[in-house]
């Protein structure tokens, strides 16, 4: 009856229709670049409204060995779970001396979309926080998107490198929370438990500020897509144990 009053009888599909909906296992992004807008938009209707039929689903999902790194200007990187990165992190010269931008992806990597989009948004601190750095030790870090660096670089992408180069911070780390890595489908994104799992990094926030003694105004939040949504209860985790707010939260896609 609730769904019956949510949508319009014309929204409803019929018996056909639902019977030829896909599994929403099978519904990948690479399917989805590869139709055309109308039909992939009909698609993702069509599984919405099969998803209002039941409401007695909550997320469950909650994946605990998420990989954090922390890539430096020489191309190397810090890898390790998020229980042993704030141990890492003492021993690392100078961290968090500036700004520190934390990273939280939420689509899954084996789309090779994702991964250049991944790869330049990283890039992009990389080039703001390092940028003379960068230019004197190479590009290392930058050989994994060779292919990029062929075609002509965008409007938007020289706008943020001029921006980038103008930035009053020049200095920063960079942690990558790479949560994407264990949304391998629809179905992992949809069971995502974004309020507990947002949860565990506010506090892993909270304890990394503590023992590396950050001021909170220093830090930067980035939430990519679902990871948004888990950014935002990370930021509330941390502002309820701490009484203080992160200095900037930020929704790629929410």
């Amino acid at each position: 009856n609730s769904v019956n009053q949510a949508l319009k009888p014309s929204q409803w599909l019929s018996p056909q229709q639902l019977e030829r909906i896909e599994a929403v296992d099978d519904l990948t992004l690479e399917r989805l670049e590869n139709m055309s807008l109308e039909k992939g938009a009909e698609l993702l209707q069509q599984v919405y409204h099969l998803s209002q039929i039941n409401h007695d689903i909550e997320p469950s999902y909650v994946p605990s060995n998420v990989q954090v790194y922390v890539p430096k200007p020489n191309g190397d990187k810090i890898v390790a779970p998020l229980s042993e990165m704030t141990q890492l992190l003492k021993q690392q010269q100078n961290f968090g001396q500036d700004e520190v931008t934390i990273i939280v992806t939420g689509l899954p990597k084996n789309c090779d979309t994702v991964k250049k989009a991944n790869r330049k948004l990283v890039q992009a601190y990389m080039q703001r926080y390092n940028l003379q750095q960068q230019q004197q030790q190479g590009q290392k870090y930058n050989k994994d998107s060779a292919e990029d660096n062929n075609r002509q670089r965008t409007s938007s992408e020289e706008d943020y490198t001029e921006q980038a180069k103008n930035a009053n911070t020049k200095t920063g780390d960079i942690i990558v929370i790479d949560l994407g890595s264990e949304l391998p489908d629809f179905n992992s994104i949809a069971m995502l438990d974004t309020e507990k799992i947002g949860s565990i990094y506010g506090k892993w926030i909270v304890k990394m500020t503590h023992e590396l003694e950050l001021p909170h105004e220093t830090i930067h939040l980035i939430g990519q897509n679902i990871g948004a949504h888990v950014a935002g209860a990370a930021a509330n985790e941390f502002t309820r144990l701490t009484g203080h707010k992160l200095r900037r939260v930020t929704g790629l896609d929410p």
